[in-house]
């Protein structure tokens, strides 16, 4: 009898202990209520445990009314805050006193919703990155640039190129794509007419300075006995230092080039090149860069093409991405069999250019 005395006690014992906890009763300042249990408090928040919610912390100054919880459980008595007291001090009042002043501060306060208090995930700004905004290219670096100059009086003449330049890398590749276009005339007739197009793309070996690459590269020239030329290489590169303030890479290749226009050739060609940049510390935001390609003729021996940039680029400061840039562009081909009268071996070309990255 005795034993089920005691096994009376403790199923009561524990069926009482697995009860669940009376739910406290918040209300906010909008007459708005949520009921659970209350996990924490402090001067500036309170911590109250929905069933459906989860933890929502509160901030004190959003609320209306909560209940004293005294000694521990929770009574009928309300602690509303007292918006004149000072920050984290609360006063008991009346019922009365309680309706009214409830009233007339959920009046006063702005209107905070329950659902308002829960952790939402953050807004997006509206900006895409890439292109313009459009998220095509994203993570890629672009450049445009313009240059124009014109003069009249006893000459007519007006100059004029474009640039636009694409590039991006990571830890196994590099890509960039350059193109350019220039236009001038002489008393009023045209005198230069002539762009081309590069692209190159490095194959990066890890935790090594070897790359394998490809070379791709298109000419356009109406005053050369060739109009159009395109040439195909590949091979592997090195590159010699690589910091944030200075870059120094060798190329050597092999590879053909192939000509239409008056003169239409195939050539075998191998191809060396090096390039170049510094970024001077004690000239912030400017870039010199420096770039050399000499093609020697494999298959008519004695017979080379030598390709050069050399460009001084700065920002302007006036608006992010703006900046200036000067430079010259050097080609050079031996003596050969020559269509064009007073065609000559090279092509030396100087320019200014207002441009923009982005």
């Amino acid at each position: 009898m005795t034993k089920l005395k005691l096994s009376i006690q403790i199923f009561f014992f524990i069926l009482f202990c697995s009860l669940p906890a009376e739910a406290a009763i918040i209300t906010l300042l909008n007459g708005d209520q949520l009921s659970g249990k209350i996990k924490n408090e402090s001067k500036q928040s309170l911590t109250l445990h929905h069933a459906v919610l989860g933890d929502i912390v509160i901030p004190r100054k959003e609320i209306a009314e909560i209940p004293n919880k005294g000694d521990g459980k929770h009574s009928n008595d309300i602690i509303i805050q007292d918006k004149t007291a000072a920050a984290g001090k609360t006063t008991k009042t009346t019922e009365a006193e309680k309706t009214t002043k409830t009233t007339e501060t959920a009046k006063a306060a702005p209107k905070t919703k329950a659902t308002d208090l829960v952790d939402k995930p953050a807004k997006s700004s509206g900006r895409l990155p890439g292109l313009f905004g459009s998220g095509f290219l994203e993570g890629w670096k672009h450049r445009l640039a313009f240059g124009i100059k014109g003069e009249e009086g006893n000459d007519v003449s007006m100059d004029f190129s474009a640039v636009f330049n694409t590039s991006c890398k990571d830890d196994s590749d590099r890509f960039s794509l350059e193109s350019a276009y220039y236009y001038e005339t002489d008393d009023r007739e045209k005198d230069t007419s002539k762009g081309h197009i590069n692209a190159v793309h490095d194959w990066l070996l890890p935790h090594s300075r070897w790359f394998f690459y490809g070379y791709g590269r298109y000419e356009y020239d109406s005053f050369k006995s060739w109009k159009h030329r395109v040439s195909l290489s590949s091979g592997p590169g090195y590159d010699f230092y690589r910091e944030d303030d200075f870059t120094l890479t060798g190329r050597i290749g092999l590879g053909v080039s192939k000509t239409w226009g008056t003169e239409d050739d195939l050539d075998l060609e191998g191809q060396l090149g090096l390039e170049c940049s510094w970024k001077p510390a004690s000239l912030k935001n400017q870039v010199l860069s420096y770039k050399v390609i000499f093609y020697p003729i494999i298959n008519d021996f004695g017979e080379y093409r030598t390709w050069m940039e050399g460009k001084w680029h700065f920002d302007v400061g006036l608006y992010k991405g703006l900046g200036f840039e000067i430079g010259f562009e050097h080609e050079y081909e031996t003596d050969g069999e020559r269509d064009i009268e007073d065609e000559k071996s090279y092509d030396l070309l100087y320019f200014g250019r207002l441009g923009l990255d982005f």
